[in-house]
């Protein structure tokens, strides 16, 4: 048998796109049954979730949080949907998420979900393989089943042999979909399905013709592998910080807010967003969220709309691009919408926060860490004349605003704009 063949692989993508939790949990390796305990000191708070959440960022600061006495963790790596669905019934105190809530499971509604970091998605493949960049469009494509031989996007003349992660809902897979396509849940095309990222990346090692999504604090655990970067920008800390790199994906922590360890789990937060925990979070290339000033002041669906048109003037057919899907999601669930401006909200609080821990420093003649303040943003202006070139979502970008609100604020029912026409930036 071959090392491909050996590996844990769901054959076929239907099955993958079931819920058949009984038949996945036997093909689950045990190493992802087991929990990790980490110095037991105050109360305990158990931690399930996706390996790359769990494995990438709780256990990270899981030692450190234990040194501070407040609390300890148990860390359960397994998959996302079960990690959710263990933190409503009560069963587990918090659940690690590479996705937000989906408005379509409306039992997520019933949790909490907060940003905590940010990691990078990345397209990875064999470390042989010569290809060194993929357009968005390309990518796109790709997932749509349009592009299957390497050599149309600069490659050899050999079949592009896709993998991805088994089950539905997985958080990378979620995240990636909602950004290349607009939909989290969008059934894209690919064949091959292995049961969790420490396969399909020790997969992607052995077979030259590999691609796969990961993410960049997991990539770099396996050899053999590369990152592709991505319209010519490598994912890294730094692309991450000034947000040149297309592919954010942001980690979550999911409680119940009636939750009876709600206390713990406050100081646990309130841990993450303390200089201890952005060094560790640093020294693993997570960007801790509170600093992450330039990607928090865009939404879900700014990334989204501007993928979209980036990949639309590679080519793309308008009719295709991730954020018609979105709009049309957004209408079927407008919690899209909401979530959107929960994410702000969320991303405000836990800045707040931090400038909390500055000033506190401060006060005590402590020199804070230089990255922990942001630095003022400029004042906007309160109104904005349309040049030639404009486009709405230009418009916004680059005044730090969404779309949605500049359609509010302007009483817009569509997104034509006239050469000379007078916008209003604010609600004021």
């Amino acid at each position: 048998m071959s090392a491909r063949s050996s590996s844990l692989i769901v054959a076929a993508f239907a099955l993958a796109f079931t819920f058949a939790a009984g038949a996945a949990s036997v093909k689950h390796s045990t190493r992802h049954h087991e929990t990790r305990h980490h110095k037991e000191a105050g109360p305990t708070l158990i931690v399930r979730g996706d390996q790359v959440s769990t494995e990438g960022l709780v256990d990270a600061v899981a030692q450190a949080f234990a040194d501070t006495g407040e609390g300890h963790l148990e860390v359960q790596p397994f998959n996302t949907i079960d990690g959710i669905d263990q933190a409503l019934s009560g069963q587990v105190d918090l659940a690690a998420s590479a996705r937000p809530a989906y408005p379509a499971r409306t039992q997520e509604s019933g949790l909490v979900f907060t940003p905590v970091a940010w990691d990078a998605l990345v397209l990875i493949t064999n470390s042989a393989n010569p290809v060194n960049n993929l357009t968005l469009k390309q990518i796109h494509e790709i997932y749509y089943g349009k592009i299957k031989n390497w050599s149309e996007v600069g490659g050899p003349d050999e079949k592009i042999d896709l993998e991805g992660v088994f089950p539905k809902l997985d958080g990378l897979q979620f995240s990636f979909r909602r950004l290349i396509f607009g939909n989290g849940d969008y059934p894209a095309a690919v064949p091959r399905l292995l049961i969790n990222v420490d396969s399909l990346q020790s997969d992607v090692a052995l077979d030259p013709r590999a691609l796969a999504l990961s993410t960049l604090v997991h990539a770099r655990r396996q050899k053999d592998i590369k990152i592709i970067p991505i319209e010519g920008v490598m994912p890294s800390l730094a692309t991450l910080e000034n947000a040149t790199y297309p592919l954010p994906l942001t980690i979550y922590l999911a409680y119940k807010a009636d939750s009876p360890k709600i206390a713990t789990i406050q100081k646990f937060l309130t841990f993450l967003g303390g200089s201890r925990a952005d060094d560790i979070l640093r020294s693993r290339d997570l960007l801790p969220f509170a600093q992450a000033t330039v990607l928090n002041a865009k939404t879900e669906m700014d990334r989204i709309n501007n993928i979209g048109a980036k990949m639309v003037a590679e080519g793309l057919s308008p009719e295709y691009a991730p954020g018609n899907e979105f709009a049309r999601l957004a209408h079927l669930y407008p919690d899209l919408q909401r979530m959107n401006r929960l994410q702000q909200v969320a991303s405000q609080q836990v800045a707040n926060v931090n400038a909390q821990r500055v000033a506190l420093s401060e006060a005590a003649g402590v020199d804070p860490s230089p990255r922990a303040a942001a630095p003022a943003a400029p004042a906007s202006p309160s109104t904005y004349t349309v040049v030639s070139g404009d486009t709405l979502s230009k418009i916004a970008r680059d005044h730090s605003v969404s779309v949605e609100d500049l359609r509010t604020w302007n009483h817009l029912h569509s997104d034509m704009l006239k050469v000379g026409q007078e916008l209003k930036m604010s609600a004021q």
